[in-house]
């Protein structure tokens, strides 16, 4: 997806005007839906989006296992084969 000049612009006005937020561990959760809820309907509003997507509330993360392999990092091939 491309973007143009005027809709990032767009993008980092909206982002302007929401509040900066400091995470600590005081943070409520619920907090934070509000804010990124507020967030998903300016983008809405805007355009940037056709529609809300509903929370998963299950961690897509919790059954991930890396890979394992033997060698150097595959971050290391690319660094090394670019050079």
């Amino acid at each position: 997806m491309i973007i143009s000049t005027e809709d990032l612009q767009k993008l980092v006005e909206i982002a302007g005007k929401i509040e900066p937020i400091e995470i600590t561990e005081e943070f409520l959760a619920e907090e934070l839906e509000a804010k990124e809820e507020a967030f998903a309907k300016k983008l809405l509003a805007e355009g940037f989006i056709s529609s809300i997507p509903a929370r998963d509330e299950t961690d897509e993360d919790d059954d991930f296992e890396p890979i394992e392999f033997e060698g150097e990092p595959l971050s290391e091939q690319i660094i090394k084969e670019r050079r």
